[in-house]
């Protein structure tokens, strides 16, 4: 199978068949969320503890590059999809008093904080996209949510630690 075919030296790409400029909103979403997976895919690689979770996460974004770039039916995610994080991220373990980290001594948290920025790069990508052509609300949903999840996490890793710096 030839990888380069030296079509895209143009600027432009196919996406389910058809020619679209590199820096199309759809072309953008998509570069957006295959980062989000190479970071989530990272986290897994360096905190086992983390594995079966971005795993998961992984195949619901790759579940939702399928449908932007039209090679799946929005039927194919569901708003089960975003149940599940809800429950996951069990928000109210997190007390009154959070603040947001910086942490600056905590690469597993330093870590998951940049996912979380990431994913907010995505939902600004899919929100820009979603003028131009419509993007399933649950898609959205999910999205938003999955910022909140990875902020929780990183919140309830600090909890875990002993040094309680870097925060406001």
């Amino acid at each position: 199978m030839k990888v380069s075919t030296k079509r895209g030296d143009t600027g432009t790409t196919s996406i389910y068949g058809n020619r679209t400029t590199k820096t199309s909103l759809v072309i953008e979403a998509l570069g957006q969320l295959d980062s989000c997976i190479a970071e989530c895919i990272l986290l897994c690689t360096k905190w086992d503890s983390l594995s079966s979770t971005c795993k998961t996460i992984v195949e619901d974004l790759n579940c939702i590059c399928a449908i932007i770039a039209g090679y799946s039916p929005i039927t194919s995610f569901t708003d089960d999809r975003t149940s599940w994080l809800e429950i996951t991220m069990d928000q109210d373990s997190l007390d009154e008093s959070f603040k947001f980290i910086y942490p600056f001594n905590n690469e597993k948290i330093a870590t998951i904080n940049h996912l979380r920025t990431t994913v907010r790069t995505v939902e600004r990508a899919l929100f820009r996209l979603n003028d131009e052509q419509s993007v399933p609300q649950n898609i959205l949903n999910y999205i938003n949510r999955l910022s909140d999840f990875w902020f929780i996490l990183g919140c309830k890793e600090y909890n875990k630690t002993s040094n309680k710096e870097n925060i406001l």
